[in-house]
């Protein structure tokens, strides 16, 4: 770092007088302080480097078309797509929805999965400043309706197949004109047209910027649903600004042109965007595949010479559990980038594949910031110092909170309280001046709003945003998950953490995954752990193994948090972005009527874990076991 950078760090923390050795010596943490700002201001100098324009990524994009005509942007299912043509394409999508007569603030669905066609569609639209609601595929029913309706859609293009079906299912509902890719038909439903008869006519005429003259970098670009799992989804607004910002978190991967990025990432979700997002303004190649495969995963990284690989969710697992290979780490990748890798998983994964660098981020998508690290530390999330606090416009912070409630606890002043070094705390984000969070996180949904939003936390008339996330403090300042808020729960008088669980019994060696979560048992306060494990491949669940799990959670947790009953699950239950779905399991309990698979009890008596059936059951039930 250069003297006059180490100048105004010492200035920024008060450290004038000082060495920065000294400093280093005094407080070892801020070594990773510098190695984290360092990043930080290789991002501010790519932003001040598009500042002359006006910010949006789609001129951005456009400048990249200027740059790269003739270069790959898109590789899928083998065929190549350069940014002239994926940009031919998005123009056509945009003179068809420009017919349509739209008012500003008219939104166009996209009900499509990952491809070319998603992309180049989203893009057209990005062109005259019209917002896209990007519809989970996965959703159906009253909650696809619900989606469609609370923000203000006046056309869906939708996917073949399945995805027309779940349209035509609840076209009485939204009543508002299909488009459907991948057909010249005809014959399609009432109110249903080809969206592929309309792209082979359409002008591929380039829109002049004055057509979206009408937006700022507070207006809505896009709509993204949330997961649902405490009620209906609900539509995040995603100002043109925010949208803008995703280049930055592959630029500290030093994501260039001659790069190639590979994603499964779900496109209607925040992270997938960002992936092929910053592709499309940097110059990069993304690779997409549909839908992930860990047998197929190497085969394809070492095909098109992947350099940076997106991940979520437990994908790291799927991919660690694949038969070893000599050549494991064989490739050219020089970095993971994504959330929810475990430290153990990070670890492996590491060692065995050879991987140069992974970094870690946690955000949510309505968040007004989030934390990155970039310090290559296993298993942490980001960084919480004080001089990194005091240089961030949106600072955070863990606070105490009541675990039933899930607020955050007050002293006898009223302001909330921060947690020390190594205690659990839910995370709260300062709410930076380009929030206008008065217009509202959620479309129309201003009480949402509120209820994320944090008030009088250290002084009178102070705002932070809430992620409902527990997170907790090393000694140096890195972060690290801790629990969903709301998944602890309560057994025996102890707070029995689902994260901590899981992470002890996934250790064994012939464990894929597991799910903890809290049952009610009747008779009993709070809620007894249960976990549904799913096996390595090939891997028989026998007596031995039983007693292996039994072993295992008595010597590693403490008696109140060992799993009272163990549920096996051919395949892993996971939402969408692949993060452990609890909801349903919860709901269908222990109970051997309701639940189909196998399921054991831990037995005090046997010092193992027995079949669970109905007689076993009544016995629970009864308080006889």
């Amino acid at each position: 770092m250069s003297t006059a950078k180490e100048k105004s760090l010492l200035a920024a923390f008060g450290m004038t007088g000082l060495s920065l050795v000294a400093w280093k010596t005094m407080f070892p943490w801020i070594q990773y302080d510098i190695q984290s700002l360092k990043a930080n201001l290789k991002v501010a100098k790519f932003m001040s480097g598009i500042a002359d324009s006006k910010g949006f990524l789609i001129d951005n994009f456009e400048t990249t078309v200027a740059s790269y005509p003739k270069k790959t942007f898109i590789i899928c299912e083998d065929r190549c797509y350069t940014f002239e043509y994926v940009n031919f394409q998005a123009c056509k999508v945009a003179n068809i929805v420009m017919q349509w007569n739209l008012n500003r603030s008219d939104a166009v669905a996209i009900f499509v999965r990952n491809s070319a066609e998603f992309i180049w569609t989203f893009l057209g639209l990005l062109k005259i400043g019209v917002p896209a609601t990007l519809l989970n595929t996965n959703v159906r029913g009253k909650s696809l309706a619900n989606a469609i309706q609370q923000t203000d859609t006046k056309a869906i293009i939708v996917g073949q197949g399945d995805l027309c079906e779940a349209i035509h299912e609840i076209k009485n509902d939204i009543n508002i004109p299909v488009y459907v890719m991948g057909t010249v038909s005809k014959n399609l439903p009432h109110n249903f047209q080809s969206f592929d008869r309309l792209m082979m006519t359409s002008s591929p005429a380039e829109i002049t910027q004055v057509v979206r003259s009408h937006i700022d970098m507070n207006t809505t670009s896009c709509y993204i649903l949330t997961s649902g799992t405490t009620g209906l989804p609900k539509a995040v607004q995603i100002p043109h600004f925010k949208l803008a910002s995703c280049p930055k978190l592959l630029r500290l991967v030093d994501l260039h042109p001659d790069d190639v990025l590979y994603t499964v990432l779900p496109f209607y979700h925040v992270a997938g965007m960002s992936g092929w997002l910053s592709c499309a303004e940097i110059g990069s190649t993304v690779v997409i595949r549909k839908k992930f495969s860990a047998h197929h995963f190497w085969d394809d990284c070492k095909k098109y010479n992947v350099t940076v690989v997106q991940y979520i969710g437990e994908l790291c697992r799927y991919i660690l559990a694949t038969p070893e290979n000599s050549k494991d780490g064989t490739h050219y990748i020089k970095c993971f980038i994504g959330n929810g890798l475990r430290q153990d998983i990070w670890l492996s994964l590491q060692a065995r594949f050879k991987i140069p660098k992974i970094i870690e981020f946690f955000g949510a998508t309505e968040a007004t910031g989030g934390l990155v690290n970039v310090c290559n530390r296993p298993g942490a999330v980001g960084r919480i110092s004080p001089l990194m606090n005091k240089l961030d416009p949106a600072p955070k912070y863990l606070l105490k909170y009541d675990l039933v409630t899930a607020n955050p606890l007050r002293n006898k002043l009223g302001r909330c309280i921060e947690v020390q070094i190594g205690e659990p705390g839910i995370l709260i984000c300062g709410i930076p001046p380009s929030y206008q969070v008065e217009k509202g996180l959620y479309k129309g949904n201003i009480e949402m709003t509120e209820k994320k939003i944090v008030r009088n936390v250290f002084k009178e008339g102070d705002a932070y945003f809430n992620f409902g996330d527990s997170l907790y403090l090393d000694k140096d300042y890195f972060a690290y998950f801790h629990d969903r808020v709301g998944d602890t729960f309560r057994w025996k008088g102890e707070n029995v953490s689902t994260t901590e669980v899981s992470n002890i019994i996934s250790q064994l060696p012939f464990i894929l995954d597991a799910n903890v979560y809290g049952v009610s048992v009747p008779g009993h306060d709070g809620k007894a752990g249960m976990v549904s494990l799913t096996l390595r491949e090939n891997i028989e669940l026998s007596t031995e193994k039983l007693q292996h799990i039994y072993n295992h959670c008595d010597n590693k947790l403490p008696r109140y948090a060992r799993p009272v009953v163990l549920r096996i699950e051919k395949d892993m239950r996971t939402t969408s972005t692949y993060k452990q779905h609890k909801v349903t399991l919860m709901k269908e309990g222990f109970d051997p009527n309701v639940v189909s698979d196998p399921m054991f009890y831990l037995s005090s008596r046997a010092n193992t874990y027995l079949p669970l059936n109905t007689t076993t059951y009544r016995d629970i039930i009864q308080a006889k076991l």
